[in-house]
């Protein structure tokens, strides 16, 4: 008798064990785990046939303790990947505690910061114990960092008619996390935020995977003499992670891009180059750089912004003697350098401070 109780058990055992892994409940928390809508996007794996099947769902807090259950009616699920549906969203039974944590949420629809774990049991709708899956996610919600744009900076003038667009990674990282660039025309007397919300996008890229974009081939250039304002949105599948400031810009080449004629030896100082915003560098980039300080090599570095991924390499050593410096950097044997390209080069002073000049290669005639 004792045997057939142990048989029996231990086929009830393996029945269980068998249906949790024929079926898996799949969530996101890093992406989903902000508000209570997002707990709906958790989807279902199913490996056999229909069940009819119920699911709650408790949020808790390390410090604040249990913050919300959710339980919804029944629905189907069939082989195979299931959402749960719209109308079981609408008719869920949503249970917020009584404490600070849940009050906020109360207040504001979404979860503040904190230390937070998601048990998810999906129920056979035929029995009331009967847990056909169980799993616990586990997520620390922080704020995000900004989403700080790189180039074109804020105001600046630019001489690029496609011009490469960056922007600082969103941190934390999320797997599969996506961007989307929308650039437009600045109309007179908006400022930038007015021009995105309001004007027809020039440039509006979705699915961009780095942290950067080159100018989309089938977008119209940038027109001399008009302002442009840009933004960079964050997002994983339809929710937004992150979204940076609306920055503004100006294609202004006229005064901005300066070429170095063969017969013009004169040195202009680093800081009017800088200003200069775009240099045109015939084989050499010439200028003037006070060291007040003992004899030195001059710190700098040269990226390529037309190619992120090209490296520049065997970049001449330029030693400053102190006082008043004409450095003549020749880079005309260089195959790092490639003609029509944008570079930008990183300076590093004696004094401690750094200079950035953005340059066009041409090829020496």
């Amino acid at each position: 008798m004792r045997l057939l109780r142990l048989i029996f058990f231990m086929g009830c055992f393996s029945t269980t064990g068998l249906l949790s892994a024929q079926t898996s409940i799949q969530f996101v928390p890093e992406v989903y785990g902000t508000t209570l809508n997002g707990l709906f996007k958790a989807s279902i794996y199913n490996l056999s046939g229909v069940k009819s099947v119920r699911l709650n769902i408790v949020v808790s807090e390390a410090k604040a303790g249990k913050i919300a259950v959710v339980q919804t009616g029944n629905f189907n699920i069939g082989p195979g990947n299931n959402l749960i549906p719209a109308n079981i969203l609408r008719s869920a039974n949503i249970a917020l505690s009584q404490n600070p944590t849940a009050n906020f949420i109360r207040r504001n629809q979404y979860f503040p910061q904190g230390d937070y774990e998601y048990e998810f049991n999906l129920l056979s709708a035929s029995s009331s114990e009967e847990i056909i899956s169980g799993q616990v996610f586990s997520h620390e919600i922080s704020p995000p960092a900004p989403l700080d744009l790189i180039e074109p900076y804020d105001q600046d003038e630019i001489c690029e008619k496609r011009p490469l667009m960056t922007w600082q990674p969103s941190v934390p990282a999320i797997p599969g996390l996506l961007y989307q660039v929308i650039l437009v025309e600045m109309k007179e007397k908006q400022n930038a935020v007015e021009a995105l919300n309001y004007n027809l996008p020039i440039v509006n890229q979705k699915g961009v995977m780095a942290n950067l974009l080159m100018y989309p081939p089938n977008s119209k250039e940038l027109v001399q003499g008009k302002k442009y304002a840009w933004q960079v949105t964050a997002y994983k599948d339809q929710t937004v992670i992150n979204r940076s400031e609306v920055w503004s810009f100006e294609l202004k080449c006229q005064d901005t891009v300066t070429t170095i004629l063969e017969d013009d030896f004169g040195y202009r100082d680093i800081e009017d180059l800088v200003k200069g915003n775009y240099y045109v560098a015939d084989g050499f980039i010439r200028f003037a750089v006070v060291n007040s300080y003992t004899q030195q090599k001059l710190r700098y570095e040269i990226q390529c912004v037309s190619h992120p991924n090209t490296k520049v390499r065997s970049l001449p050593n330029i030693t400053l003697k102190r006082g008043h410096n004409k450095v003549n950097l020749d880079i005309s044997h260089n195959s790092s350098f490639k003609a029509g390209y944008s570079y930008v080069m990183k300076v590093y002073l004696p004094d401690g401070n750094q200079r950035s000049l953005r340059f066009i290669y041409k090829e020496k005639e």
